[in-house]
């Protein structure tokens, strides 16, 4: 089993309260099992013997967000979240797994899409002429969230990119990164679907890979380098590092403001992964007469939405919705009139919980107003 990998922490944490508080999803449901502790004790008696993988615990296992404020919060280096992935990759090697979880899997590998949605679809709702070249200096990498449920930020990105004059194109083949199916238990397919898509991008053969999903970001970062792949020559960077580059150039000047105040949402993986706290607030410290305020819980203890893969809203919509009313009650008490964050998925997740008064934007979206 993989989980004894992580036994450290699995021994650690099903002992240990301190991170209960600030539990995500243990929060929203009130449940101890959908605590760290919870999970610690759930996967130590598995590991023991004492218990197997019923359908009750692999439920359990799949209502944690991956958010990782646990690992944030904790001061003696556990990893709850890893343990948590081996044990879901333990239950797919057994054929436990929920049948949603299947269902997400079989879309994946059937459509390139979580949702299972025809893969002519991709970019129904952009003008694609022009947008697909054989090779260029910089390739667009949309993803799943922002080419199904959020087009607007693909529309937007791409009016910052022709008012930049770049060298771009899509990819017409493109596909999920392959990390919903890794987040899900199936690592051996989410490496082949890696596998493919990074053919794709080197065959355009650009020199910067830029993209406005944190999920697609990190696994361009962090899961491709693990498994053996990578995109050496190639720079990769979210959309707000691009933004911000491209700013402090003044290749795009940001002039026009479209909210009055503004407060940002840290994500996961831009955030607690890979550190990108500064550049958002830059660029909106940027945009003239506009005010930011912060959030109370903000930069490495932003609250989540269930963000990474954008898996859980499928597998779990009322958690993801009560996690969503959080966030925005936080939002609510800045005075903000817009909430702005920059993951695709989060907006899907925020904009299913209305809220008068409070407007929520990507950040992409803000900067091709600001125009």
């Amino acid at each position: 089993m993989l989980i004894t990998d992580h036994s450290t922490t699995i021994d650690a944490c099903r002992f240990c309260f301190m991170c209960r508080h600030v539990c995500t999803a243990g929060i929203i449901s009130g449940k101890e099992s959908d605590t760290p502790r919870g999970k610690g004790l759930i996967l130590f008696k598995i590991s023991k013997g004492h218990t197997d993988y019923g359908p009750e615990l692999v439920d359990t296992l799949y209502r944690c967000c991956q958010c990782g404020l646990c690992e944030t919060w904790c001061k003696a280096d556990c990893h709850p979240p890893a343990a948590v992935l081996a044990a879901r990759a333990d239950v797919v090697a057994q054929g436990k797994e929920p049948a949603a979880v299947r269902q997400i899997k079989d879309h994946l590998l059937q459509t390139g899409n979580p949702f299972g949605l025809p893969p002519e679809r991709r970019f129904q709702e952009m003008d694609t002429s022009n947008l697909f070249r054989p090779q260029a200096e910089i390739v667009y990498y949309v993803g799943c969230d922002t080419a199904y449920q959020q087009p607007q930020i693909a529309r937007a990105f791409l009016k910052i990119l022709n008012a930049a004059q770049a060298d771009f194109t899509l990819l017409s083949g493109e596909h999920s990164t392959g990390k919903p199916l890794s987040l899900l238990g199936y690592h051996d397919e989410a490496r082949a679907m890696a596998e493919r898509l990074v053919a794709e991008v080197r065959k355009a053969k650009p020199r910067l890979l830029v993209t406005t999903c944190p999920s697609a970001f990190d696994a361009f970062k962090t899961d491709y380098p693990a498994w053996g792949l990578d995109f050496s020559g190639i720079e990769v960077l979210h959309a707000t590092q691009y933004l911000d580059r491209l700013i402090e150039q003044e290749v795009v000047v940001p002039r026009r403001q479209s909210a009055a105040i503004a407060t940002f949402l840290d994500g996961t993986y831009l955030g607690r992964t890979h550190g990108i706290y500064d550049e958002p607030r830059r660029i909106l410290g940027r945009i003239a007469n506009l005010a930011v305020r912060e959030m109370v819980w903000s930069r490495e203890l932003a609250y989540s939405c269930g963000e990474p893969g954008g898996v859980l809203p499928l597998l779990h919509p009322e958690l993801s919705r009560g996690m969503a009313e959080r966030v925005l009650d936080e939002a609510s008490k800045t005075g903000a009139d817009t909430l702005v964050t920059s993951c695709p998925a989060t907006m899907t997740a925020l904009q299913g919980v209305k809220r008068p008064g409070l407007a929520v934007r990507d950040l992409v979206e803000v900067v091709a107003d600001a125009l």
